[in-house]
């Protein structure tokens, strides 16, 4: 091995090492402190910040983390990118995968470029679309039906939507309930559902009825939520920057902005 093979090696290898490090270690609401929260005049503030959240419960502990941009949410599909390049166009922009009996329903997003809905069956050989141009960004199960939700924000227009998929001989689109801006993901509760748009935060019962809690304090668009729980009534939703606490969320909600100490 040349000295220049040995160099390259110690720094790939310390750049995993950093890398690891960085998005690897998890830390607590102990760990941030109180600022002031984003406003609309003040929200460009950490616009550009390159600090980026997910947080998530393990054991009942909240533990937060830094963004590891693994944009694709749900299952695996078990096939080659090889076999996945043969069956869908723009397969690189695949962002959902949802397991079904008969297979897997894949969801693609490619921002302004497009987006789609597919199904591919258990082994691979059959495919086909059940949908064009729908940017997806979540799949996912609640009261016992299968639901996607979908939009985009670009260039000062926001639209979006939650559907109901169903299979009578192919898997279909049945029901589409009309979101006032677009979605960034859901959280699963055990009556209901919470959908967090690019300026609401939005819920969805096992009637169907679909609510507005409440408005964003500011544009928190623009700071790319990643991920969100609920604990008791309140809500903490990771962001660009930082944690946005809202107690009492669904009836007298209070904001408070979290930054690393």
């Amino acid at each position: 091995m040349t000295n220049y093979q040995i160099i390259r090696k110690i720094l790939t290898l310390t750049f995993l090492f950093s890398t690891f490090l960085i998005f690897g270690q998890e830390y607590g609401l102990e760990d941030f402190e109180t600022d002031s929260v984003p406003t609309q005049k003040t929200q460009y503030k950490w616009h550009n910040s390159k600090i980026h959240w997910v947080i998530e419960k393990k054991n009942e502990s909240i533990k937060i983390r830094q963004n590891d941009y693994n944009y694709s949410k749900g299952d695996s599909l078990p096939f080659s990118k090889k076999q996945i390049e043969k069956k869908i166009k723009n397969y690189h922009s695949i962002r959902a995968v949802k397991k079904v009996n008969d297979g897997y329903i894949v969801g693609l997003n490619g921002g302004e470029f497009g987006g789609g809905l597919w199904f591919i069956s258990k082994n691979g050989k059959k495919s086909y679309e059940i949908s064009s141009y729908i940017r997806v960004r979540q799949i996912f199960e609640f009261n016992n039906k299968l639901y996607v939700i979908r939009g985009l924000a670009h260039l000062g227009s926001s639209y979006g939507s939650l559907f109901e998929l169903k299979k009578d001989k192919k898997w279909k689109i049945q029901k589409d309930f009309q979101l006032p801006d677009a979605p960034r993901f859901v959280v699963l509760e055990d009556e209901n559902i919470l959908i967090l748009t690019t300026e609401r935060l939005m819920s969805f019962d096992k009637n169907e009825n679909l609510i507005e809690l409440l408005k964003a304090p500011f544009y928190w668009g623009m700071y790319y939520p990643s991920s969100a729980i609920v604990d008791s009534n309140n809500i903490y939703i990771a962001m660009r920057k930082g944690i946005l606490k809202i107690t009492e969320f669904k009836y007298n909600p209070n904001f408070e902005w979290l930054v690393k100490k």
